[in-house]
């Protein structure tokens, strides 16, 4: 019994890895290329995750930050413990991601002081 629980939730990671994969280069555009497209309205932030320790966080974090609306693009590493979201500055801010990723996985999320 126990061995078929295991194989379910290994078929649910993989499913859920597939599809963060497959969402996210169907709307992955390089950085420069958004830049120049919409210039002054595409950021980039680098979000500090302090608790945020293993592939699953991270999955659970760029499912949690491509839900708000103006999200372009998510790189999340769980050595350093970061989120690197290219954003619409028009349509969100840094605070909002933040928000989505801490109530959608319960995770503190520090953000950068604003220049």
């Amino acid at each position: 019994m126990k061995t078929i629980g295991l194989v379910a939730a290994v078929l649910v990671l993989v499913v859920a890895i597939v599809a963060v994969r497959s969402r996210t280069s169907e709307h992955r555009q390089p950085h420069d290329v958004a830049a120049a497209a919409v210039p002054g309205n595409v950021q980039t932030v680098t979000l500090k995750l302090p608790k945020m320790d293993c592939a699953g966080c991270e999955i659970g974090v760029r499912i949690a930050a491509s839900k708000v609306d103006g999200v372009k693009e998510t790189k999340t590493d769980s050595d350093k413990r970061t989120a690197r979201v290219v954003f619409d500055a028009a349509k969100t801010s840094a605070q909002a991601i933040a928000s989505a990723i801490k109530s959608s996985t319960g995770f503190e999320v520090e953000v950068p002081p604003t220049r």
